[in-house]
């Protein structure tokens, strides 16, 4: 299905959710990716024009400096799924991390909807065009050990994983800036998002405890 004009698509969320001690028994059918604190991000451009909306279809205020313009290809639709980081929390090096955009999924690529793509598939897409980039800070050290750079100013991708959930959750949840692990399993396709829980079938969170809720 082509996609030659901006529509709002609603992003694949999970709806469901399982304790941290039930994340072995999803290996081999799930992958995961860091579950970032911020705000979900939709992002819609051609190059040209450019909107950037939340989830819940309303438009979302950004730093001016995210090459978001930069993820079009050949003048051509992109729809990008990420989070905003807008909330101020640390990251692995003990920093305040905000305006970043980190890449979880592709909708939309060269202006064709990615309808029956299953994430491994679309996210192949994305490492071809944005594939990771080691970034050093003053001290030789890597800046960061579960994000991935590209080179677009505030572009950032979210790594995959295909095993060790359960020390991946353990390791993540000691930073702010990551709230748990999102699971996404490998043969499910992408179908249309035409409405906020389509897509949430094949996606199960883990979410460390707070105040509102246990997992």
């Amino acid at each position: 299905m082509m996609y030659k004009e901006f529509k709002y698509l609603y992003p694949p969320r999970p709806q469901f959710k399982i304790p941290p001690d039930n994340l072995d028994q999803y290996e081999g059918e799930f992958v995961a990716q860091p579950k970032y604190n911020g705000t979900a991000c939709i992002v819609f451009t051609d190059g040209e024009e450019l909107q950037v909306f939340n989830r819940h279809k309303l438009p979302l205020k950004h730093s001016p400096f995210i090459q978001f313009r930069g993820l079009a290809r050949d003048k051509q639709w992109v729809v990008y799924c990420g989070e905003y980081l807008n909330k101020g929390q640390k990251g692995e090096k003990g920093e305040v991390e905000r305006d970043k955009f980190i890449i979880w999924d592709l909708l939309v690529y060269a202006g064709e909807y990615l309808i029956g793509k299953t994430i491994m598939e679309r996210l192949k897409i994305v490492d071809h065009d944005f594939p990771c980039i080691s970034k050093i800070n003053d001290k030789g050290l890597e800046i960061y050990d579960h994000l991935c750079c590209t080179d677009l100013e505030g572009i950032y991708k979210a790594p995959l994983y295909g095993a060790g959930f359960d020390f991946l959750y353990e390791d993540l949840v000691k930073t702010p800036l990551y709230e748990g692990i999102v699971l996404k399993k490998v043969n499910a396709k992408l179908t249309y998002g035409f409405n906020e829980k389509n897509n949430s079938e094949w996606q199960l969170k883990c979410r460390k405890s707070n105040a509102l809720y246990n997992f």
